[in-house]
């Protein structure tokens, strides 16, 4: 019986563990779209689970029978499997249309797509991520022995969560006093970083490879932006460095 156990023990390990990384990205994916206004664009991307809704602005669309479009585009969806969705959208860039982050059970982590008309962020409410220090938001990792990402925030002293791995487990918030700090728990985090820089509440994160494939999340309010590290892709380099000259600038000026 005892042997029996084991044997089953092993056996679900190994699935769950398949389950947990047939999960992939798709080559060239960002999650960022760029676009003149009013331009047709048609993107396709996968989720690292099964996802029920998504959020876009005022909208909360909960998925039904492959469809999940919403005023903005046309959406629909496949659940390849209990670890992959893949989601097809098509409609026309526009001002109203900034951010999208799916969402499942409370223990899946959110995914965030992101909408620059005219390559420009222009949304400065008090207290939002300012995603535009943060793209790509799919990082190739391979052959690097560290990646670092940042999330910045506009505001000097927000309540915030930071998360990782795909279950969304928490390892840094100062939304209770007092400060939750696990980072030392997870030795995949090399370092933390966090810096008031002009009306802004920067943090940036440093990480090495603990899955082939590895998430993490900030959290302000109703405001959420993943990372996703793919290890076994290049980094991209076709993407502007807005967090490098916004960091150069202000380092310039003297904070």
């Amino acid at each position: 019986m005892i042997m029996l156990h084991k044997f089953l023990g092993v056996i679900i390990f190994v699935y769950f563990a398949n389950m947990t990384w047939g999960y992939k990205t798709l080559p060239g994916d960002t999650r960022v779209i760029m676009g003149a206004g009013n331009t047709q664009f048609s993107y396709k991307t996968t989720l690292p689970g099964n996802y029920t809704k998504l959020v876009t602005g005022l909208f909360t669309v909960h998925f039904k029978d492959g469809n999940c479009s919403t005023p903005f585009f046309v959406c629909a969806y496949v659940l390849d499997d209990e670890t992959q969705m893949t989601v097809q959208m098509e409609g026309f860039m526009s001002w109203g249309l900034k951010w999208i982050n799916f969402f499942g059970a409370d223990d899946l982590i959110p995914i965030t797509v992101l909408f620059f008309v005219d390559e420009i962020w222009n949304e400065l409410a008090a207290g939002s991520i300012q995603p535009q220090y943060s793209v790509p938001l799919i990082i190739g990792g391979k052959d690097l022995a560290s990646v670092s990402f940042s999330c910045v925030i506009f505001s000097t002293n927000p309540k915030y969560g930071l998360y990782l791995d795909n279950n969304k487990t928490l390892y840094y918030s100062n939304e209770k006093t007092p400060v939750t700090d696990k980072t030392l728990e997870f030795p995949q985090i090399l370092n933390l970083e966090t810096r008031n820089i002009v009306l802004h509440k920067s943090t940036t994160t440093t990480v090495r490879e603990k899955n082939p494939i590895d998430f993490y999340t900030c959290n302000v309010g109703n405001y959420w932006l993943t990372h996703t590290i793919d290890w076994s892709r290049s980094k991209a380099n076709a993407f502007k460095s807005f967090a490098a000259v916004f960091i150069a600038i202000l380092l310039y000026v003297g904070y």
